[in-house]
């Protein structure tokens, strides 16, 4: 009776550190500048959580899905996982048969690119995939049941439990979140569907970060077009956004606030006051 109860308080405490994580997370995503250093700061949350040796973020750039940020994976393992594109004999990419993007090898790509059966074990309803015990896993299965030829990486170098949750932003998977540890029995349903959760928090937060940075890049872009007067090449006025064309003076005074007093250079002397400028001396 006592070991139920102490297991039932141990229970508690998860659940609680969950929500509060979460509770965390969430501020985080719904207030940051900056996507690199929010991600990085949300991994660190989900590998204390979870108590997961590694954990990492893969999202898409230039059609592969290399690992954006990570924290826990050996910098020889992130180096051999970057790329996620299947590769022809001369090292080039293969366009995906559907004409979108290229082909994605292993697990990852078939979490990417929803390739999975929820009617197997290892697959969720959502599409992420996890296993306790990834030898077992792959002494009982065959290619077919993972839905592709795994490269098998991860397990060839200890890693027992793994996780692939997608990153999804309005039913697009766009990225995953990579749990890896080296030992076996480190995950619980109830785990894998509350980092789905983040995945999806994640996904809306990457997209309103990359729908910001395109309106900030037009209106830089703006802004710089806007540098560019229009000024007559004759009479030196400049065309204002209405079409009017105005002398220099009245346009700074309007729009810049701008006054000016006026004076003439050397050149303009010697032009126009030839006798001046000698008795100047200029």
């Amino acid at each position: 009776m006592k070991k139920q109860k102490n297991k039932n308080i141990e229970e508690l405490k998860k659940l609680l550190a969950r929500e509060k994580n979460a509770r965390l997370i969430c501020a985080q995503l719904n207030n940051f500048m900056e996507l690199k250093p929010t991600l990085t700061t949300i991994i660190d949350h989900i590998k204390k959580l979870t108590d997961i040796q590694a954990v990492g973020i893969r999202l898409e750039d230039e059609g592969d899905y290399p690992y954006y940020v990570y924290n826990g994976f050996p910098e020889s393992f992130t180096l051999h996982e970057s790329s996620l594109c299947a590769k022809d004999q001369k090292g080039k990419r293969i366009p995906a048969p559907d004409g979108k993007g290229y082909m994605l090898e292993c697990m990852c790509g078939n979490i990417i690119r929803v390739r999975f059966d929820p009617s197997l074990p290892f697959f969720t309803p959502k599409g992420s995939f996890w296993s306790n015990n990834t030898s077992a896993l792959l002494a009982a299965t065959t290619d077919e049941d993972r839905q592709t030829p795994t490269r098998n990486y991860c397990n060839s170098v200890g890693y027992e439990s793994v996780a692939l949750i997608p990153i999804k932003a309005k039913g697009e998977t766009i990225g995953l979140i990579q749990l890896n540890d080296k030992r076996t029995g480190m995950f619980t349903g109830d785990l894998i569907e509350y980092v789905e959760m983040i995945g999806e928090q994640i996904g809306l937060a990457i997209k309103n970060s990359l729908t910001y940075t395109r309106l900030k890049n037009a209106l830089d872009e703006i802004t710089a077009l806007r540098r560019l007067l229009p000024i007559c090449a004759g009479c030196k006025k400049i065309r204002d956004d209405e079409g009017y064309w105005q002398a220099v003076e009245v346009y700074f005074h309007k729009y810049a606030h701008t006054d000016f007093t006026h004076s003439m250079c050397p050149e303009c002397i010697k032009k126009y006051y030839p006798k001046a400028s000698r008795i100047m001396d200029i």
